[in-house]
């Protein structure tokens, strides 16, 4: 149980999810690409509806999809599951989408835009679904508090329009380029510029780990995991579907003060008012100098570049970098954080990677039992957990 929870956590810490090479991640060059265009949703859409004409992959779609349990399923794998309409034209043309995008990711090259086709399901609150109403949508573009409808289509091809405040009583299948999957890519990217710019440690490539005898981690890891955690307010319209949270911890790593910085994604944390049972580590203390971090929430909106938003990261704790020699490390942990925020476009609270909360100064070898963040809208429970080594 332990060697798998140890396993868990650092794969929600792997420097590069992507198909790259792990052991090679910090000498690689990635190779950005533009791609400001995105993915054409209504052509996909459109495609979809053609093939949802065959019964055999309508009945398939709708049972993977109305059981599935995660934020979304990839269009790659619903396609490769159900390739007995691969003959279809409509098939071959969401085959070439989503190989174009595979590709693009297994070559390292990342678009500016990072985009994955993946579906999932909106079902009505009765318990009767009527899949004979089954419609076919997506996430309008542009500030979501301005959506007054949604465009959606169907399955003769005919548009409806959804109210965008109120759940529809129609089982819709949602056309998702920006979710889960993408944001999977999203923080692989984070955390490898974290890393060649120095706010991060690259102790978990196996080759760059200290093995010695001398080494804090030879007896084992002292963590500080996420027991429980709830959202009063995730920020999402339902077309947006399950949120897409991710933690920014901070701390201390040396003598000088500088900061190391993670970026976790958490993508359990699906919806506002639940209560989550994750334990999920989200503290190694090797990181750090001193006996306490930051645990900083955010939710990933569609619109906003990820590229820019880890290069606000970086320079707003850069710019507090040359302020803080001298003084205490508590103030120093406290601006980290708040340079983090700070740093953030003023629009940023209003639509784009929403601020959900901070957790600030959680200390070590503490236990925090329904610990409510700095704004209030997380409610959280933290314990200790030393992890011994095998």
């Amino acid at each position: 149980m332990k060697k798998s929870l140890l396993l868990i956590s650092l794969t929600f810490l792997s420097v590069f999810f992507i198909n790259c090479d792990p052991e090679e991640s910090s000498n690689i060059e990635i190779k950005e690409i533009n791609n400001d265009t995105g993915l054409n949703k209504k052509e996909i859409a459109s495609n979809l509806i053609n093939l949802l004409a065959d019964k055999e992959f309508k009945t398939n779609i709708i049972k993977e999809l109305s059981s599935n349990h995660t934020p979304g399923i990839k269009l790659s794998y619903l396609l490769e599951k159900n390739n007995q309409v691969s003959g279809h034209n409509s098939y071959k043309s969401l085959k070439k989408i989503v190989n174009e995008v595979d590709n693009r990711l297994k070559s390292c090259k990342i678009p500016v835009r990072m985009e994955i086709p993946e579906l999932w399901m909106q079902k009505p609150n009765n318990r009767t679904v009527d899949y004979t109403k089954l419609l076919v949508s997506f996430a309008p573009e542009g500030d979501e508090k301005s959506w007054s409808k949604i465009e959606a289509f169907n399955l003769d091809g005919e548009v409806v329009y959804l109210d965008s405040k109120k759940t529809p009583d129609v089982p819709v299948i949602v056309i998702e380029t920006k979710g889960f999957e993408a944001l999977k890519a999203e923080v692989d990217y984070m955390n490898h510029q974290l890393q060649i710019n120095g706010l991060q440690n690259s102790r978990f490539l196996s080759s760059q780990m200290d093995l010695s005898p001398s080494s804090k981690s030879n007896s084992g890891l002292e963590t500080t995991k996420l027991d429980r955690i709830k959202l009063d307010n995730d920020e999402e319209p339902w077309i947006s579907g399950a949120a897409e949270i991710y933690a920014i911890t901070s701390g201390i790593k040396n003598n000088n003060n500088e900061a190391e910085v993670k970026i976790i994604p958490m993508y359990y944390l699906d919806h506002e008012g639940t209560t989550y049972y994750p334990n999920q580590i989200m503290l190694f203390w090797e990181d750090y100098k001193y006996q306490a971090a930051n645990i900083q929430l955010f939710e990933k909106d569609d619109n906003y570049n990820f590229k820019e938003l880890v290069r606000i990261i970086i320079d707003g704790i850069f710019k507090i970098v040359g302020t803080v020699t001298g003084q205490s490390w508590v103030n120093t942990l406290g601006q980290i954080a708040g340079a983090i925020l700070q740093a953030m476009p003023d629009e940023w609270y209003i639509n784009n990677d929403d601020y959900v909360d901070s957790f600030y100064t959680i200390e070590k070898n503490k236990t925090y039992t329904n610990h409510r963040g700095a704004r209030g809208n997380a409610t959280v429970t933290l314990s200790p957990l030393f992890i011994p080594n095998n």
